[in-house]
């Protein structure tokens, strides 16, 4: 088990600021980063090249490419085919930094009652292609519960996900953040979940919106998270999942490191 910081929280500014927060971070040998890739930023590709050496020191994960990016897009379109190209140069770039998984998103834009199911079946095809592909690269992909319904991309009812996870051969990576603001069972979700969680992203919010905001700024209960995880998943990875709204607070992420690191008994499994 270890904790991941996402590199999402500094996707706006640059990519090296992993490194200024790491250096605030007294003990780094359970810290990992997950890198959120933005394939077409010719700063974070330039950085990433530069910080290969580092980044080789580290636990390394990849989020999906998020930005135009549709896997829910009909099989043979072009939005389909940019989906599966993308992933591959991430799993490329994941095979040499020796990445422990991929995480999955079926999809990114608006659900319409009308498309829903056909979004559903061809995010699946996606995701076979993509299983298959994945093993060239001995890359495990973990599929998250992704959509958050006051954006309206939320392909999935609590329910729904829940049979969706338990049908496919994938293990999973649940973002609390979006479970608190679709309103989501959490304990449901954990204990029914419990043998295929491999990893949580971890963030809070207004209950609504996906703010991503630090894990004691929020309704969402972070103490009652950490009993449910003690309880059901107690070796899956944490990943600090922030936005750009902390990206300027190193201190204060480095505290909430710092928490789970003293309150997730990560030393017993480390």
């Amino acid at each position: 088990m270890t904790i991941y910081v996402s590199t999402n929280i500094y996707a706006k500014t640059s990519f090296l600021n992993i490194f200024k927060l790491f250096k605030m971070i007294d003990n780094k040998n359970q810290i990992g980063i997950e890198i959120f890739p933005i394939l077409k930023d010719g700063k974070f590709i330039k950085e990433i090249i530069e910080s290969i050496d580092e980044l080789k020191k580290y636990p390394i994960s990849f989020h999906g490419p998020y930005y135009n990016i549709e896997h829910s897009a009909p099989k043979g379109s072009l939005e389909y085919n940019k989906a599966i190209n993308d992933c591959i140069e991430v799993f490329k770039l994941e095979k040499t930094l020796n990445g422990k998984y991929f995480v999955f998103h079926h999809n990114n834009k608006v659900v319409s009652a009308d498309k829903k199911e056909e979004m559903i079946y061809n995010s699946r095809l996606n995701l076979l292609e993509l299983n298959e592909i994945s093993k060239e690269y001995d890359i495990s992909i973990y599929v998250e519960n992704a959509g958050v319904n006051s954006i309206g991309n939320n392909l999935f009812t609590e329910k729904e996900f829940i049979e969706e996870c338990l049908t496919i051969e994938n293990y999973i990576l649940i973002d609390i953040g979006h479970i608190n603001a679709n309103g989501w069972d959490l304990e449901n979700i954990i204990k029914t979940l419990q043998n295929k969680i491999k990893a949580y992203h971890v963030h809070n919010n207004n209950g609504f919106d996906d703010n991503h905001d630090r894990i004691f700024k929020g309704t969402l209960d972070f103490n009652r998270f950490k009993e449910l995880y003690k309880e059901y998943t107690p070796k899956a990875d944490i990943v600090i999942e922030y936005g750009d709204v902390v990206s300027g607070d190193f201190s204060g992420v480095a505290q909430d490191i710092e928490f789970i690191k003293e309150n997730f008994d990560f030393k017993q499994y480390h």
